[in-house]
């Protein structure tokens, strides 16, 4: 199961905006994730299991263990 790692950058998608952005997990425990981005301020997040990975939701941007990587949003997911 992929699970979020403090110093890894992970890629948030927000369909209405039509893009994605890289935020920085700094730090976990069993059930919790904290990650930092410029501009917003940083935050805890709950971290679930979704489909053999977790997730989490960091200001309102969808973040997903898998996604290591960015620039492969699709528009036509909306």
């Amino acid at each position: 199961m992929e699970k979020f790692e403090p110093g890894r950058t992970y890629f948030g998608t927000l369909s209405c905006a039509h893009s994605d952005f890289p935020v920085l997990c700094v730090k976990r425990t069993d059930k919790s994730v904290w990650f930092t981005k410029n501009g917003y301020r940083d935050k805890r997040c709950k971290a679930h299991i979704w489909d053999g990975h977790e997730t989490a939701i960091f200001h309102g941007w969808y973040l997903s263990a898998d996604k290591t990587t960015g620039g492969d949003f699709d528009p036509l997911t909306i």
